[in-house]
């Protein structure tokens, strides 16, 4: 590992003086600071490659550091240290913009590879806003999404994800793979749908040429095109069980034997596999192998339906219309935060895209919207009762953001509490969110 200058923000001289020697011993150029806003003093006067900071500190906590630090040095990464066992605390930390985190007391070998990845160039796995750029929200279910996308990155295990068709799995999918150290490897993705049943073995394990008729040139098979890289399998529930049996012997001992050769392959893959169903009750309708579900959930994501997150519609909107894209009128986004959307997101990206091009040079109506005539109870509003949100022309997601937060509290007179309940998020977000926004006063 290459030398590089660390700021190490740890108030406990314990902790600090032993991060200092697994450091050191790895060769790094090392700067202590005991909190918050001495490494702001260390930061404006000295470049550095990254920063450890714990979260709990007097005076400037971690939380705060994280929300200075990325508005001020957005690219620079920072792992945060922890000794509390809630997630709460960490999803924040991750939402703020940190970069990885250690759980105390961190063994050396966990200190040496998170801080490997840290200064891997462009492996960062969070944005500077504290988000994956990729899956847009900011309600509670989609604040889980990225924290269960964000820690399946940073580890190993096969991952399961679930949810209704158009919800974003390949999205995740690929996420997974884009922010993890497989990210320079392949990523290969397979409807198990699509695929005749009777060419699983060539699909999967690949062929010699002459091995069966219309077998005119060699095959490597998804598992070995996958080979140091993820392979991502949707609707799994349409393989059929004999398939599956196959494929969890490939996933327990890594060796493939292609149709037609009598050699074997080792492969290295990372399987993240979808499904729209709910996989307890496929077992029980054994549709689906408990082994494999097993094998398969080290990590499992549950995406929300669109109609479960209303909420975010003002965001997806403004993302899938660009910054350059129609302004929306008051009773076009009443009705696209109405709207029951069984096709998910994927269905609110195509109303969106008919809508611009019907509204030409102008602003699209409740008209150019494609819109299903039923419609569910709108969530708690993000605008006084009377209003709907509007998405102004040439708006950021973060300008929207910002917007619905300065419009809560002041329908909330400034109660955060309240606030933070009409919008849908919890207190600790709405807090740091105002930070971010510089909405104190």
């Amino acid at each position: 590992m290459m030398s590089s200058k660390i700021l190490i923000v740890e108030d406990e001289r314990g902790a600090a003086d032993y991060l200092q020697a697994v450091l050191f011993e790895l060769g790094h150029e090392l700067r202590v600071t005991s909190n918050g806003i001495e490494a702001l003093i260390a930061l404006e006067a000295n470049a550095y490659d990254l920063v450890i900071s714990d979260l709990r500190m007097p005076q400037m906590d971690g939380f705060e550091l994280l929300t200075h630090v990325k508005q001020r040095w957005s690219d620079l990464p920072v792992i945060v240290l922890t000794g509390e066992t809630e997630v709460s605390g960490i999803v924040e930390a991750v939402q703020l913009g940190a970069t990885n985190y250690l759980m105390k007391p961190a063994t050396p070998a966990l200190i040496e590879a998170a801080v490997s990845r840290a200064l891997m160039p462009g492996k960062a796995a969070v944005a500077g806003d504290g988000s994956l750029p990729e899956l847009i929200g900011s309600s509670p279910a989609m604040v889980e999404v990225r924290h269960r996308v964000v820690m399946a990155a940073r580890s190993d295990v096969h991952v399961l994800v679930t949810g209704d068709t158009g919800t974003g799995k390949e999205l995740v999918s690929r996420a997974i793979h884009d922010y993890s150290s497989l990210a320079d490897g392949p990523f290969v993705a397979h409807n198990c749908a699509i695929a005749p049943q009777d060419l699983f073995e060539s699909e999967f394990f690949g062929h010699r040429r002459g091995s069966f008729t219309g077998a005119d040139r060699d095959r490597l098979g998804l598992l070995r095109e996958a080979h140091g890289g993820v392979l991502f399998l949707d609707e799994l529930e349409t393989l059929h069980p004999v398939h599956q049996a196959k494929l969890l012997r490939v996933i327990d001992d890594g060796e493939v034997r292609p149709v037609g050769d009598e050699r074997t392959f080792n492969v290295s893959v990372r399987f993240v596999a979808a499904t729209n169903r709910d996989p307890r009750i496929m077992i029980e309708e054994e549709g689906l192998r408990a082994d494999l579900y097993y094998r398969l959930r080290g990590i499992e994501i549950a995406l929300p339906r669109l109609r479960e997150r209303l909420g975010d519609v003002p965001l997806l909107a403004a993302h899938f219309l660009g910054e350059d894209g129609p302004e929306i009128t008051d009773d076009a986004m009443q009705a696209l935060c109405e709207s029951a959307w069984p096709g998910n997101v994927r269905q609110l990206r195509n109303v969106l895209q008919g809508a611009k091009a019907l509204a030409g040079d102008g602003r699209i109506t409740r008209r150019n919207l494609s819109l299903d005539a039923d419609v569910v109870p709108p969530p708690p509003r993000l605008v006084p009762e009377g209003t709907t949100p509007t998405v102004p022309h040439g708006a950021t997601l973060r300008e929207v953001e910002k917007q619905a937060i300065t419009q809560a509290l002041e329908d909330c007179d400034g109660n955060r509490t309240k606030a933070a309940k009409l919008l849908d998020i919890d207190r600790s977000t709405l807090r740091r969110k105002i930070v971010e926004y510089e909405l104190d006063e």
